[in-house]
Order: C-alpha cells, then sequence, then structure tokens
C-alpha cells in the first residue's frame, strides 16, 4: 500500500502543494530515538508538529507518516520522516491542535466508544441506522462498494445535519462559541 499510496498522491497533488499548504495543514509525527547504551536501552520520543513543508514530496512523506498504519502500509512497525524514524502521532495524540480560532473536528468512528474528547461530528450525533465498529475499521482499510459508500456519505451528512441543529454555525461564527463534543 505504500506504493500505491505515494503514486495517487504524487499524481493528484499540484507541485506547488507544499507551499499552498504551508502553515494550513499540520501534520503530527511522534520521533523515537534509540540508544544502545550496553546493559540499559535508552528510548527518547518526541512528538512534533509539522505545519511546514520544503518540498511536494516532503508533505508526501508528512501525510504518509501521519497516516502510517504499521502491518498495513508497510511490513515494518514504523516509517522515516526527515530522516528520523516515526510512527503516526495519532497513537499518542489522536487529535492534534489547531491554530484555528474555532475547530470542529471530525471522526468517521463513534467518538464515545474511543474514548476521545472534543469531537464535534461523529456516529454518535446520530446512533440511529449506523455501521459497526467492525465494518467502519474495516472499510477504513479496504475500498467498500459502491452502495456502501453511498450509505457511509449519507450517514456522514446526517450526522453534521444533527450536530448543526445542536450548534447553529451562524451563532458559533458570530458570537464566538466554543464548538465542543457531544456527550
Amino acid at each position: 500500500m505504500q506504493a500505491v499510496l505515494r503514486n495517487i498522491l504524487g499524481i493528484f497533488l499540484p507541485d506547488d502543494v507544499h507551499i499552498r499548504s504551508n502553515g494550513r495543514v499540520r501534520g503530527h509525527v511522534v520521533i523515537t530515538f534509540v540508544r544502545n547504551l550496553g546493559p540499559t536501552v535508552a528510548v527518547t520520543r518526541i512528538l512534533i508538529l509539522v505545519d511546514q513543508f520544503n518540498s511536494k514530496e516532503d508533505l508526501i512523506n508528512a501525510v504518509f507518516t501521519s497516516s502510517f498504519i504499521p502491518g498495513y502500509l508497510a511490513p515494518r512497525p514504523a516509517t522515516v520522516f526527515r530522516n528520523k524514524l516515526c510512527v503516526d502521532g495519532g497513537l499518542t495524540l489522536f487529535m492534534p491542535p489547531t491554530s484555528a480560532a474555532k475547530t470542529v473536528r471530525v471522526c468517521a468512528f463513534p467518538a464515545s466508544r474511543l474514548g476521545l474528547q472534543g469531537i464535534g461530528i461523529s456516529p454518535d450525533c446520530n446512533p440511529e441506522n449506523r455501521a459497526t465498529p467492525g465494518q467502519l475499521f474495516k472499510w477504513a482499510l479496504e475500498p467498500g462498494e459502491d452502495g456502501d459508500l453511498d450509505r457511509l456519505f449519507e450517514l456522514g451528512y446526517l450526522d453534521a445535519a444533527v450536530w448543526t441543529e445542536q450548534n447553529p454555525v451562524q451563532e458559533v461564527v458570530e458570537h464566538g462559541v466554543e464548538a465542543t463534543a457531544n456527550s
């Protein structure tokens, strides 16, 4: 999958995507340093947020690293970003902070079942006629049939409609009402 993902990003992203994305797109990765100190091993983990990119390839590498699923995208447990061994930052910080004044966080999985806080739109918004978490996870890793994808789109649309009824967008924009997760 690694080669397929890199090829698709290389084809569909414009050559100046890194310039357009600087300061606007933020990914997060965890860098792990392991050093053998004789009878002991030193491990240092650093969480970095990346929002400046040197080239289209640098941005593709950041996207790849930020979405790296060990064993699925590649047979190894980690990947390399800017010459450092990295794992997906979602393993330690599922939803990174943003620089936006207001952020509505969206998750394709039921946030309450994953113990995630601060998610605005998720299947929790409209729990009727849901796909099971197992089905969602399967579709996250394998393409679904067209009918399944149409159903997921419709369910996501309904989730957003429920959230919008509970959090009128005009009020959020005009009065600075903080967008919060539905408990």
